[in-house]
């Protein structure tokens, strides 16, 4: 996802589209806000039949961005799309290479324009660039009135007071626009739009002179790590860049190497890590371990091999979930394996000695794939969710499991003792061959694949996440989608 400094230029110069250029469709907007908490709708015109896609960040460590939803634009140019939010969320609307941004709140419908790209502009068309999208606000309360108003009194103090920071005297002029800040929103009652004033101030005072440790005092220590606030995130990591490799090579550290190279301990490296400066908790702790470990992979300070084994151990033991899943797409953007690219071929027997293919199981359905061992607790609470998984997409989707177990005979008595699991069944008889190309590190793991053979998700959510919504989505009839382009909703 583009950085959404970025993005707050771009908003500062859209116009409000005015009523009369909106397209509605009163009889599908009626049954979708009584379903669905967030409704996104509107015109992007130049763009008709094409796909568009709504996506968020997963994380703001590995910048990994994972889809919601998506439709499409009908033959006159207007679409919808529905999701369920529970918080403010910083989305990305794509269509192709074309991308526009703004921030949504649970229970709200917005009206957009999308508009065609700029064609006086070049643009490489295998990069993502940006288009304008104008966006109607009901309410200067509404999370994107707020921050394109705070977006414009920033600029006017940037443009106004930018002498003061080319002589290094900006320290007093920005404690002032914080003051004044604060004093203006007051009446603001928004933790997001809150910690977005305070951590786009916190990014300008990180550029000037103002300490290391007051920085820390101010906008870390003792406060809520921000998940899924960019304005957080782009503070965060620009204070902890490059922290685990500049901390490996002080004395205090120099154990580091060792803990992590030699010994390829995530709670060893922790314990070295926890008494640096600017790291007094395990939470903030780990999260700068990971961010450092993603960071390093490249870089040669430590072991690739050590990195992925560390990961592997935070996914294992970490107490918590967002690291868990931040650890997960650093793994995931170390692999060769990407939506698109064809998935290893395999033919393997299932219990009774009968083998199947991978070409034979993708020829006429999708393929969702699972690996797993008969001991695993997770991997069976996962599959007691496939059997209604299956009665619903039974039709477009083969469901096949990959035991990994020791020999066929645990794969019989594990179905023997499942007899529900009526799904297709495999022993995995390559040894580690097939685990290495689909580089299983851990149990179980999920590729959903198409009738070509390429990855559509890789790894696939699991059977109790997002993937019925993925599922509902790419066996639907296309036309279809939303209620989108249908003659009888015009």
């Amino acid at each position: 996802m583009p950085n959404i400094l970025i993005k707050k230029a771009q908003l500062l110069h859209y116009l409000f589209m005015s009523r009369s250029i909106l397209f509605f469709l009163c009889l599908v907007i009626h049954a979708v806000c009584t379903a669905q908490n967030v409704v996104i709708q509107g015109a992007a015109k130049g763009y008709e039949n094409k796909e568009i896609g709504l996506w968020i960040a997963n994380d703001y460590i590995s910048n990994a961005e994972k889809q919601l939803t998506f439709s499409t634009i009908d033959s006159a140019g207007n679409f919808i799309l529905e999701l369920k939010s529970n918080e403010i969320e910083y989305i990305t609307l794509k269509i192709g290479k074309n991308i526009a941004s703004m921030f949504i709140e649970p229970h709200a419908v917005y009206d957009v324009m999308l508009y065609p790209p700029d064609s006086t502009t070049y643009h490489n068309q295998n990069l993502e660039h940006d288009i304008k999208i104008s966006i109607k606000l009901n309410s200067k309360t509404e999370i994107n009135a707020l921050t394109i108003d705070y977006d414009k009194r920033f600029d006017n103090f940037l443009s106004v007071e930018y002498k003061a920071f080319v002589g290094r005297r900006a320290q007093p002029k920005i404690d002032s626009f914080k003051v004044a800040m604060n004093a203006y929103y007051s009446t603001v009652h928004s933790n997001y739009f809150n910690g977005y004033i305070t951590y786009t101030i916190a990014a300008l005072e990180e550029k000037t002179n103002l300490s290391q440790k007051k920085l820390f005092e101010n906008y870390i220590d003792k406060k809520p790590i921000l998940y899924n606030h960019a304005e957080y995130f782009n503070f965060f990591n620009t204070f902890y860049k490059e922290r685990l490799q500049s901390y490996s090579l002080t004395v205090q550290g120099s154990d580091l190497k060792f803990q992590i190279n030699d010994r390829g301990s995530y709670r060893g490296a922790m314990g070295v890590l926890i008494k640096s400066d600017f790291l007094n908790n395990d939470t903030l702790c780990e999260l700068v371990l990971l961010k450092g470990l993603y960071e390093s992979y490249h870089d040669g300070t430590f072991k690739k091999s050590s990195i992925i084994y560390i990961l592997e151990q935070i996914i294992t033991e970490s107490q918590i979930n967002e690291h868990k899943r931040i650890a997960q797409n650093v793994l995931n953007s170390f692999s060769k394996l990407r939506a698109g690219s064809t998935a290893p071929m395999f033919v393997l027997p299932d219990k009774a000695g009968h083998t199947h293919s991978l070409d034979e199981l993708r020829s006429k359905k999708y393929v969702y794939l699972m690996f797993f061992e008969s001991g695993c607790t997770s991997c069976l609470q996962q599959m007691k969710v496939i059997p209604s998984l299956k009665k619903e997409y039974g039709n477009s989707v083969e469901f096949v499991s990959v035991s990994t177990d020791k020999s066929n005979v645990d794969l019989v008595n594990f179905c023997l003792k499942n007899p529900k699991f009526d799904w297709v069944f495999l022993y995995d008889n390559s040894g580690a061959q097939l685990r290495k190309e689909y580089e299983i590190r851990s149990f179980p793991a999920y590729f959903l694949i198409n009738r070509e053979g390429k990855f559509i998700q890789a790894p696939a959510e699991s059977p109790d996440g997002d993937i019925d919504r993925i599922l509902y989505d790419i066996t639907k009839p296309k036309g279809k989608r939303h209620n989108v382009g249908d003659k009888g909703n015009k």
